[in-house]
């Protein structure tokens, strides 16, 4: 099997291989993804904005044991009925986002007066596609948020040491990546491109 087309094989089944069920950050390249914001005893979401793949969760996790909150989409602090959910301490709320790209403003009820605020911008999806230049890999991407992130990776999983998170050639806002790694003899790498939060 030739070089590019293991890589776009690799493409081809990280892209696809988690489609009937989310995966969380540190394991999250697979489609569709979890974004996770945390709140605890300092009134913030965080992070409080995140950007997303329309699809894609977003799951609200209380770390406090000790505070209440809530996560409520609206503009602060008036509810426009999407969704709202307690956050005891200790527990989560997770959503996914079918909705068309939107930003989705969200606060917590009683401390949305501290400005305790965030909002979940949810963007078209990013098609990545793969070109063999002279033996370097180049990535080209197009959709999504404006603001990137690469992941590589030895396992479709994305996790383990063989994972790492890689910037794109021009930057955060760039729309190419270029790699000069082969993958091991019998080997496969996996890329995704995604918005960065």
């Amino acid at each position: 099997m030739t070089f590019l087309v293991r890589i776009v094989l690799s493409m081809v089944v990280a892209l696809f291989a988690g489609r009937g069920f989310a995966v969380e950050p540190g394991v999250d390249v697979a489609a569709p993804r979890v974004a996770i914001s945390q709140v605890g005893d300092s009134f913030v979401f965080q992070p409080a904005n995140l950007t997303i793949e329309q699809g894609d969760w977003v799951r609200w996790k209380n770390v406090s044991f000790s505070m209440s909150h809530t996560t409520t989409s609206g503009t602060p602090c008036t509810s426009d009925g999407l969704w709202s959910a307690g956050l005891a301490g200790g527990t989560q709320f997770t959503r996914q986002f079918l909705e068309s790209p939107h930003a989705f403003p969200y606060f917590c009820i009683p401390h949305c007066g501290l400005g305790m605020t965030g909002q979940v911008v949810v963007t078209t999806q990013i098609v990545l596609q793969a070109n063999n230049n002279s033996g370097q890999l180049v990535l080209t991407w197009s959709g999504g948020g404006g603001v990137y992130q690469i992941f590589r990776s030895d396992i479709p999983a994305f996790t383990g040491a063989g994972t790492v998170t890689l910037v794109p050639d021009a930057g955060d806002t760039g729309t190419t990546f270029t790699d000069t790694l082969n993958p091991s003899v019998g080997g496969v790498l996996f890329y995704l491109a995604m918005n960065k939060f």
